[in-house]
């Protein structure tokens, strides 16, 4: 529905009118832009610093050989460019009935894309997509952690039954098995594995064979 009614070219009165209604539509309509930005801008804020990159980014895969960490086993290795930061999400094997994919999730961290201090649990959980089940909250109390040659990895424990053993581990490292891109200042992780064995065996796809420059297998 247009804001002015016809009129004549010589009509100076409808001509003012209609002018002056334009402004009024142009100025209402920039109010509303600039209030949704601001609540864009407001809801960013209360999570991952690059939630509007991660709404917008899509996943493509990519060779195995190309993943940041060496997993023999992936059976699919998925990047996408946030901008400030590149991401991928390694599929491991899940031979349990337990539901849910068991996954590994890598971001190549900037300055712009997280703390560059320290691993952040809460900031990591928000960029990766929360606490996957089977767990259902982060209790920092239940932390246990491990320390190899390339530094700690952080992880808490779930046994959802039989000889089932879930881990969601955590680890920051400098390097990768392969170079980072270019301007990255840390290699954060997460990963949910759930395997019929041991804690060890859990976590392994995270141990030092991660960092080991090797071919990667997938499908």
């Amino acid at each position: 529905m247009g804001i002015c009614k016809p009129f004549f070219r010589n009509d100076t009165a409808s001509l003012q009118t209609c002018t002056r209604a334009g402004i009024r539509f142009a100025a209402g309509v920039a109010l509303a832009v600039g209030l949704g930005a601001c609540q864009m801008a407001s809801q960013g804020a209360q999570g991952s610093r690059t939630e509007l990159a991660e709404a917008l980014s899509e996943y493509r895969i990519v060779p195995a050989g190309r993943a940041f960490v060496t997993v023999p086993n992936a059976l699919l290795v998925m990047e996408r460019d946030l901008g400030v930061a590149i991401e991928q999400r390694i599929t491991l094997p899940n031979t349990t009935a337990l539901a849910g994919e068991n996954i590994i999730q890598l971001r190549a961290q900037t300055s712009r894309s997280s703390s560059v201090t320290r691993l952040q649990l809460t900031e990591v959980l928000a960029q990766f997509g929360g606490v996957p089940a089977p767990f259902r909250a982060l209790d920092e109390s239940s932390l246990s952690s491990v320390t190899d040659q390339y530094g700690d990895m952080t992880y808490t424990v779930a046994r959802p039954g039989g000889d089932v053993t879930c881990v969601l581990a955590f680890r920051r490292s400098r390097i990768g098995a392969r170079a980072l891109p270019r301007g990255s200042s840390a290699l954060d992780m997460m990963m949910r594995n759930c395997v019929t064995g041991s804690v060890q065996d859990a976590l392994a796809p995270l141990g030092p064979q991660a960092f080991s420059l090797g071919v990667a297998r997938s499908g």
